[in-house]
């Protein structure tokens, strides 16, 4: 397949479980992928391609968001039609013991970079006319966290900026239609990535698939890269302000 071929991308947390999935599907289909992540050793390790453009970056502030996109935008030779956001972290502590910092890691990553970074993106795209008269499609990565707090964790903050990340992508589309760009929001379950954590105690963690997906397992990297790369494409080209969610039938139960 070839969907994204000849079409420029920028994928946040890209070094990720996720995000190298989404680096990888991209790459397989076309596209030439700048891949941003603040951990340059692991941005080194993703198999390298001719398309395949590394960007070293911190995204907590608007400034360095900012940054990294011009340098993406350099790197590919030209404003990406493509932007997914899927850097974030998964800070917890419980309620009582909350502090300012905490609050701050989650919502500066999870939730205020995936709109600089956009906001920077889409600002690349209007400064030339040939650009701007292409289709551009966002897509954000949230959580079922958004709606529900399932695995004991104390994780009031994540959730909290997970849940306004699916409020801010409906905004973001709402304005930015008339533009053609597209923005949508992904909201994985359980998958298996360093980030979580469930199968720490395997007998535990099946224990607890078992009682709580349907599908009775981790869903894997890949299959929400496959996800996101049908909201980017053309197939979904009707598709805006939609959350998809893929987690084996969680939030069935």
């Amino acid at each position: 397949m070839s969907r994204f071929a000849g079409r420029r991308a920028i994928v946040t947390g890209a070094a990720g479980g996720i995000g190298a999935a989404v680096v990888a599907r991209l790459l397989s289909e076309g596209a030439a992928v700048a891949a941003l992540d603040r951990d340059e050793p692991a941005l080194e390790r993703l198999a390298a391609a001719p398309s395949l453009h590394r960007v070293a970056g911190d995204l907590r502030t608007p400034e360095t968001a900012r940054a990294a996109v011009a340098k993406a935008v350099g790197l590919l030779g030209g404003p990406a039609e493509i932007v997914v956001s899927a850097a974030g972290v998964y800070a917890l502590s419980p309620a009582a013991k909350v502090e300012a910092q905490d609050w701050d890691f989650n919502q500066d990553i999870n939730l205020k970079a995936p709109f600089f970074v956009a906001q920077a993106a889409v600002a690349a795209r209007a400064a030339g006319a040939a650009a701007a008269a292409q289709p551009m499609a966002i897509v954000n990565i949230a959580s079922v966290g958004a709606y529900r707090s399932g695995t004991g964790d104390a994780a009031l903050s994540y959730s909290a900026s997970k849940g306004g990340l699916v409020a801010l992508t409906r905004s973001m589309a709402a304005e930015w239609a008339p533009q053609g760009i597209r923005v949508n929001v992904v909201s994985p379950g359980v998958i298996d990535t360093a980030m979580v954590r469930i199968m720490d105690d395997p007998d535990a963690g099946s224990a607890w698939l078992e009682a709580r997906v349907p599908m009775g397992r981790l869903g894997r990297p890949d299959e929400i890269a496959a996800v996101v790369c049908f909201l980017a494409s053309d197939e979904a080209s009707y598709v805006t302000g939609a959350e998809l969610i893929a987690d084996g039938g969680y939030m069935c139960r």
